[in-house]
């Protein structure tokens, strides 16, 4: 079928109202008579989104290949269809015509030429500037093609070279090309006119005529008669002819017209093709499917052989014939190809001397046998070749026949460190790492074999204390259930209610008394503040006299915050994957900057309340930090803090909250260096804006004040500024370094990052430098500890003290009498002095004392050592630190937290529940399989409560 840009419509549309009774049939009764009857009909690949565009026989092989509308073909073999091939030959473009050759086929798109061999692999892709809305081919010879579209060329390629010639025809192009066997090819153009060519030399035609006067449908040659149809003009309207022409071309080229005569039809006919077996035989089909066999060379009126396709009120859009006239192959618009073959020939053939098609070699199958034959012998089913050299088991020698236990799997490292000894054995809760009733063994590969190797030189892990592993007490009526946990008379708080991880830092922070002297007495109208629920849990702890309490109401409260929950500090009550190392850190950083935002705002309402009673109009408002959002609901405020995840998570010692306390701080500065003391009746505004610059209790007890320098790389340009943290974090580097080195960096942090530069416009590289100004009364350190290189800080003392206790002679085994030893100089672990013997080789310690001074160039000196340092005359300032607090957090299968609290100069374990005294010297020592340190905090010694 001819492909039209502008003139391809359907013949029912292109029929008017007037015309459309004359020329249209109802429906189509078959003639019995029929020569064709319908075979199978298929679904091709695709047809549920694109229509079938050309369709033809294979002149080698029993194949029908099929292209349709989105550049896909498949091919399917015999009379049943069966699917042969599949492939895509263009992403968009339709398949306009296919010709096949003995290695392959070629499939023409508007733009290109595809070439694949009939199994579907692509040999090449033919493209060029000249083929711009290519049509059909013509095989000249087995290595010419000659190619025609909606242009004014034709295009003569030939196949081994690849090699183009442009052969420029005068007509509007060449929408088919047909040849009768001889040296003439028809070619037809849109516009209706006919040229015939000789194929020996293309370039000038034998002969022209006009065969339609609006534009042409389809043609085919035998021999040397050619039919014709198409549409003609009708008041300017073009009409489909229900007839086609007949064309006989003798003697055409003697500047004579060939005769013509047509043959009447029922409906107008789409497409033509001859029957190649029988001479003056045609096939003319309809756009809704009628098709007629037609003798060409009767003019007079003869019956026709009609039958119909059904293609479910579809368009008719290809047709072939095979070369052997069996069998007809129809297309239509739905996706549908449908078979058709000569009456009583249910298997047709479509060549008369094809080849055999080339299908995949079939699976070897197995012998089918039922499960009840109990005769059945397995020595019948054939064995799979073995590769060379390999032989079955039953051929090795009686050598390699050996009778060997296979070795158990090693002991899991979870059950050793929770192992407790009792005598000579050991009790452990199961990991559930494998299912019940299931014994994991060890193949003797070589990585186990190097495994097994590389553990035997590892030291064996001690258990861990009872009294800090995880206890799972209840509050009962009549207490708990366990009186021996607690005998100091310290109140223990409850960890059975969700996100009762913070247990360990509300005692901390019970047991600083500035901090709970300003909690006391805090009182705000708030629904859910966490700094008078702080205050009411102090309460509740002050009046127990030593018995437990549940944190309920603060952990309510604290699960309403919605900066909680945005920082992932609220968990799920089954949650046992989150990291309580990294969770109680961020949780630190947060609770200090939670209230003391809290009690900004509380004193900045109770001024505005104080300021309304003695004044009828409404103050100005008061500048507010730009992370507070104030609303109004039902007669309370709301404050909504907005905090981000730098401020808290981020390991950067910048996280700042700069605007309340850095004018606070310069606020500070200039009342000390001028004395000056507040009235309560100077004016409003000066009254909002001292408000504003007030810090508050929790400022004055944790802030660190730093100036910051920013220095451009690249121009050079300094910036300073204030910044203020309630929290700093160690910075971890390379090499060894000590802790008090780590502090120093933390403290005076230098780093480069990218940054944007005013002078430049631009991000460019910057070096910051921090110095400190003003240390606080107590510091608090967040350990880190959460990245592989921060952890490799704590381990790599203790594997070199490992190693050295090993050579030693000291061993890492638990003894076998446990706490009933009485062995004098026993090498072995106890739990009972597993922490404080001196023969430890995995533990690490932290400095109980620390002397700080801030020189007068901004640098600052950390020392360890237990004697303060000698006065320097170029320190600015200098003050002592002390150990008075720490969180620690246990590996102990499901890892939890405890405390560490220093009170009357006697340090105490919180483990929830159970408090026991324990000594300094285990406070300070951690191991790096079982426990290491999250917060610590460091109180002056001028600021420490008396003993």
């Amino acid at each position: 079928m001819a492909y039209y840009s502008d003139l391809c419509v359907q013949s029912e549309h292109l029929l008017a109202d007037p015309y459309q009774t004359d020329y249209s049939q109802q429906y189509l009764i078959p003639n019995q008579e029929a020569e064709y009857e319908v075979r199978s009909t298929v679904l091709v690949d695709g047809g549920d989104r694109f229509g079938v565009a050309s369709v033809v026989f294979d002149k080698y092989e029993e194949l029908i290949w099929m292209g349709n509308q989105g550049g896909h073909v498949t091919s399917y073999y015999g009379p049943a269809m069966q699917k042969y091939t599949s492939f895509q030959v263009h992403e968009s473009e339709e398949v306009r015509d296919i010709l096949t050759v003995e290695n392959g086929i070629f499939a023409l798109t508007k733009t290109s030429l595809r070439h694949q061999i009939r199994r579907g692999i692509p040999k090449h892709t033919h493209k060029s500037k000249s083929m711009s809305d290519m049509q059909c081919l013509y095989q000249v010879s087995s290595h010419k093609l000659l190619m025609g579209g909606h242009q004014d060329k034709l295009i003569d390629l030939d196949l081994n070279k690849m090699v183009e010639n442009i052969i420029k025809i005068p007509e509007e192009g060449s929408a088919v090309l047909r040849s009768g066997g001889g040296s003439l090819v028809a070619c037809g153009s849109a516009n209706g006119m006919v040229s015939l060519r000789d194929i020996r030399c293309p370039g000038k035609a034998e002969h022209s005529f006009r065969a339609h006067s609006a534009c042409l449908s389809d043609l085919d040659m035998q021999g040397d008669t050619l039919i014709s149809c198409g549409f003609t003009q009708s008041g300017g309207v073009a009409v489909a002819e229900p007839y086609l022409l007949v064309w006989d071309v003798r003697g055409a080229g003697r500047r004579r017209a060939p005769s013509v005569w047509s043959l009447p039809l029922g409906w107008p006919p789409l497409l033509l093709h001859f029957v190649p077996a029988v001479s003056g035989r045609a096939v003319a089909l309809g756009g809704d499917g009628n098709v007629a066999l037609l003798h060409v060379n009767e003019s007079h009126n003869v019956d026709h052989s009609v039958f119909q396709v059904d293609t479910h009120s579809a368009h008719c859009s290809a047709m072939d014939v095979s070369s052997t006239s069996q069998a007809l192959v129809f297309g239509d618009q739905a996706g549908h190809l449908h078979l058709f073959s000569a009456q009583h020939n249910h298997e047709p053939r479509f060549n008369n001397f094809s080849r055999g098609t080339e299908f995949a070699d079939p699976d070897p199958g197995l012998p089918f046998v039922s499960l009840n034959d109990t005769g059945f012998k397995y020595s019948s089913v054939p064995l799979p070749p073995l590769a060379s050299g390999s032989k079955w088991l039953n051929e090795m020698p009686e050598a390699f026949y050996k009778r060997v236990y296979r070795k158990p799997k090693t002991i899991d490292p979870e059950v050793l460190k929770s192992m407790k000894m009792q005598g000579p054995i050991g009790y452990a809760p199961n990991p559930k790492n494998t299912r019940r009733n299931q014994i994991p063994y060890v193949n003797d590969t070589l990585e186990d074999l190097q495994a097994v190797r590389h553990n035997d030189f590892v030291p064996n892990i001690q258990p861990i204390p009872k009294c800090y592993l995880k206890m799972d007490f209840r509050l009962y009526k009549h207490g708990v259930d366990d009186l021996e946990i607690n005998k100091t008379g310290l109140p223990g708080l409850e960890a059975t209610l969700p996100n009762s991880y913070c247990n360990s830092m509300l005692q901390v922070l019970y047991y600083i008394p500035q901090l709970k002297t300003t909690l006391l007495a805090h009182t705000c109208a708030k629904e859910f503040c966490l700094s008078c629920e702080l205050g009411f849990l102090f309460r509740t702890l002050d009046a127990s006299g030593g018995s437990p309490c549940q944190a309920s109401n603060f952990l309510r409260a604290f699960r309403t915050v919605p900066e909680a929950a945005a920082l992932g500090l609220i968990l799920d009550r089954g949650d046992q994957k989150a990291d309580l190392v990294t969770l109680i850190q961020s949780w630190n950083r947060f609770i200090l900057h939670q209230i003391h935002y809290e009690i900004l705002e509380t004193r900045k309402k109770e001024k505005e309340l104080a300021f309304l009673t003695q004044n009828s109009s409404p103050p100005k408002p008061s500048r507010i930090s730009s992370r507070i959002n104030r609303q109004v609901v039902n007669g309370q405020y709301v404050e909504d803090y907005q905090y981000t995840e730098l401020e808290f998570l981020g390991p950067s010692e910048y996280e700042e909250f700069r605007e309340p306390l850095e004018d606070s701080w310069k606020s500070n500065n200039n009342d000390e260096e001028h004395n000056h003391v507040r009235s309560e009746s100077i004016d409003v505004s000066n009254n909002h804006n001292n408000t504003d610059r007030e810090d508050s209790e929790i400022s004055q007890l944790f802030a660190i004040v730093r100036q910051q320098l920013n220095r451009c790389l690249k121009c050079n340009k300094e910036e300073e500024r204030m910044s203020v943290a309630l929290a700093c974090a160690l910075q971890y580097g390379g090499g060894e370094r000590g802790f008090a080195d780590l502090l120093r960096a933390a403290l005076a942090a230098r780093r480069s990052t990218p940054a944007w530069c005013e002078r430049c416009a631009r991000f460019t590289p910057t070096t910051q430098r921090a110095r400190p100004h003003r240390l606080p009364p107590i510091l608090a350190i967040n350990c880190g500890g959460t990245t592989a290189q921060e952890k490799a800080y704590w381990s790599k003392s203790v594997t070199k003290d490992a190693t050295e206790a090993l050579k030693r002679g000291l061993t890492g085994k638990p003894c076998r009498y446990g706490l009933h030893c009485a062995r004098p100089g026993c090498r072995f672990k106890h739990p009972d002095r597993g922490l404080s013997q001196s023969a430890s080789p995995d533990s690490c310690t932290l400095p109980h004392r620390l002397h700080v001074r801030l020189q007068a160039d901004g640098d600052v000196l950390i020392d360890d050592k237990t004697d303060p340092p000698p006065v320097d005359k170029r320190a600015v300032w200098s003050d002592s630190y002390a150990l008075t607090a720490v969180i620690a957090c246990v590996e102990d299968g499901p890892r939890h937290l405890v405390a560490y609290v220093s009170r009357r100069k006697q340090w105490f374990l919180f483990n929830d529940l159970s408090i026991m005294p324990v000594s300094a010297e285990e406070v300070v020592q951690f191991s790096w399989w079982w426990k290491s340190p999250c917060v610590l905090f460091y109180t002056s010694v001028g600021a420490a409560p008396p003993s």
